[in-house]
């Protein structure tokens, strides 16, 4: 099961876009997705159809203590989405205090890989959408993946903004012992400047094969389809932005068999 974070700090960099999108390309790939929403907004849940205040069993309850009365596992939580193998554990604005009720908390970075760990859940992937901030809720969700997407726009600052972003990768090292891969994706991109080119040379500097091949561009029917409640690619599959996410999930999926075959390997 891989476990996959989609993160930056900024917000308005289609992290959420890319979380429904990529979860329902990789569900169309035959594969079993799980999508996480740890942002208080709620953007993914609503998204994928739900109206979040209409929602009593959430992420929140996930983060409790697990004596709290509130408290149920991530299996309780998960309800299916309406396209096949595409399943969401949802959130909605009460995950905002989870901030604030977990500070005094012992063991508080842990308490999503804690639950994702004890639960019998299977899955292909679980992706999770993180909020555009570095708190409690992205730290818990940085702490239980395995590799995190990075996606950033291209424009001026968004170097600054991973450079920023790669500081609470440092400390989570030193401070938790934890060493995610990280990948970067280009999002809501016009190739068609000089900035662009600039900013991909220099994300190209700086993590080499770990920046996707895919980009993705900027495109209307990615922006309706949320607003339909739907992936793009049930939206309008021959758009530009469903083909988009449809190659995207074939590059994770081929670092999927990469990494398979370099464990046999090194058995070997």
């Amino acid at each position: 099961m891989r476990i996959i974070a989609v993160a930056n700090q900024k917000g308005g960099v289609a992290k959420t876009t890319t979380c429904i999108n990529l979860g329902a390309s990789l569900a169309y790939h035959a594969r079993r997705v799980l999508i996480i929403d740890m942002d208080p907004q709620a953007h993914s849940t609503l998204g994928l159809g739900f109206e979040p205040n209409e929602l009593d069993r959430t992420v929140l309850n996930v983060l409790e203590p697990p004596r709290s009365p509130y408290h149920l596992e991530l299996k309780e939580v998960i309800i299916p989405t309406r396209t096949p193998n595409l399943y969401l554990a949802p959130a909605n604005i009460d995950l905002a205090g989870a901030e604030y009720r977990l500070i005094d908390k012992l063991g508080r970075e842990d308490f999503l890989n804690s639950s994702i760990q004890r639960s019998n859940i299977s899955f292909d992937y679980i992706l999770i959408d993180c909020p555009p901030s570095l708190g409690i809720l992205t730290v818990n969700a940085l702490k239980a993946c395995r590799e995190v997407i990075v996606t950033i726009q291209p424009h001026y600052f968004a170097m600054k903004g991973i450079e920023e972003f790669m500081e609470t990768m440092d400390l989570m090292r030193e401070n938790l012992r934890h060493d995610p891969e990280i990948y970067v994706l280009i999002t809501i991109a016009d190739v068609r400047t000089n900035l662009y080119r600039e900013v991909v040379e220099e994300v190209k500097k700086y993590f080499g094969d770990h920046l996707f091949e895919t980009v993705i561009h900027r495109n209307i029917a990615l922006a309706e389809a949320t607003s339909h409640g739907v992936p793009v690619i049930e939206y309008e599959p021959s758009s530009s932005g469903a083909q988009s996410y449809l190659n995207l999930a074939k590059e994770v999926i081929k670092l999927e068999e990469k990494k398979s075959g370099e464990r046999l390997l090194r058995r070997n």
